[in-house]
């Protein structure tokens, strides 16, 4: 099979990024046939190897099927797969640089390109980056298309949720300072915004302010039931925060029936349990998260059940539920268990534990969290110091 020498280097990169290890040797050649062998079922001789990797001179063509085995341990089905993707790679080197020359605008065709070869951090990351460069130019037609280009990641966002999480707060807070209502109304109606920043950066205490004009727009843009279901319940809970029960239950009311999301539906229920009320033998009932979905869940339970003092019912959710022993899988989860432990803390100190509320509180009051945890976190940790402090 005819491959060549710039092929072939790059074959040679693919290889060693999948051993972990550089070929220099002739003993560095019989541990990679081993390795590749064990890994593919396939055998690639270390004297092939020698001649691959340039150990020893060799001005000829190798088999196909050695190349196939080399390009399986790499990751891929075929020689030809990996080759294909090099051809994609410089067809698109070569576009890049003929749009630059001509001095055309490259940011949403270059995302296009990256979000159809692979949904990874790294593109969506990017597609941020390039979004947040834009609106300090105040390019909001090309703002719009970069969002456009993100529309793979939305149609798979409960796949991608880590991903979207770190995105929406990367580019949130600057959207929520926008005060173009047209402009946003725009992000709102042609693109995936609401889904991919407004859901996922929630700065529930900021709701009075650039925040909960956000919300109030996405109530008047989208007729989506979801998206009537998250608005609704985050202004009652405004309402239910600044005192005012008429309100919330307004709110409340204009929520649709539904399956939601897990922190929606736990938004929901706590909500419904204030508004509503709920026997006291129908309580622990009344909260009952989706099978392995606990974390999120309570993710806006907790900080209202502090808020409003409810520290017996809080106390027996998260023992029931065992909140502060369930094993996170990512960043976000991990941020809801140490909210989880700062009311644990908070329990604590009702219950007249000073020293191990004090310890606990100590141990996580200087935890990092996400911008739109931290006004939950701060009521939290200040309900905490003033009964410590009583």
């Amino acid at each position: 099979m005819h491959i060549t020498p710039s092929n072939i280097h790059a074959c040679r990169n693919e290889i060693t990024k999948a051993w972990g290890r550089s070929v220099q040797t002739q003993r560095d050649c019989v541990a990679l046939s081993e390795a590749v062998f064990s890994k593919t079922g396939k055998k690639v001789a270390s004297h092939t190897l020698r001649r691959f990797f340039g150990l020893v001179s060799f001005d000829g063509q190798f088999r196909k099927s050695t190349l196939d085995n080399l390009a399986n341990f790499a990751g891929y089905e075929s020689c030809d797969e990996f080759l294909d993707r090099l051809k994609d790679e410089e067809d698109m080197v070569e576009l890049l640089v003929r749009l630059q020359v001509q001095n055309v605008e490259i940011d949403e065709y270059y995302i296009n390109r990256l979000i159809e070869r692979d949904i990874s951090m790294e593109a969506v990351m990017m597609a941020g980056h390039l979004i947040n460069l834009r609106l300090e130019q105040n390019d909001h037609e090309r703002i719009i298309r970069l969002f456009q280009a993100l529309k793979p990641v939305d149609e798979g966002r409960p796949l991608y949720y880590a991903i979207v999480s770190v995105f929406a707060h990367y580019v949130g807070s600057k959207f929520f300072a926008i005060e173009d209502k047209t402009f946003i109304h725009r992000l709102m109606k042609e693109t995936p915004f609401i889904n991919l920043v407004v859901s996922f950066y929630v700065p529930v205490m900021n709701l009075n302010g650039e925040y909960g004009r956000i919300i109030e727009m996405m109530l008047s843009t989208s007729t989506d039931p979801e998206h009537q279901a998250f608005g609704n319940s985050l202004l009652a809970t405004r309402a239910m925060l600044s005192g005012n029960r008429e309100q919330a239950l307004d709110h409340f009311h204009r929520i649709p029936g539904g399956s939601y999301f897990p922190i929606l539906e736990g938004r929901i229920a706590v909500l419904d349990y204030f508004l509503n009320g709920v026997k006291e033998d129908a309580v622990e009932a009344h909260f009952t998260p989706p099978a392995n979905q606990a974390i999120f869940y309570f993710k806006a339970i907790t900080p209202l059940l502090v808020a409003f003092d409810e520290d017996e019912l809080l106390e027996r959710l998260i023992d029931k539920h065992d909140l502060l022993n369930i094993t996170s899988q990512h960043w976000m989860e991990e941020s809801v268990k140490k909210q989880t432990g700062l009311a644990r803390a908070w329990i604590l100190a009702k219950r007249g534990n000073v020293l191990e509320s004090k310890a606990t509180l100590g141990i996580l009051k200087e935890t990092t969290f996400p911008r739109d945890y931290q006004g939950t976190s701060q009521l939290i940790i200040e309900a905490t110091e003033a009964l410590l402090n009583a």
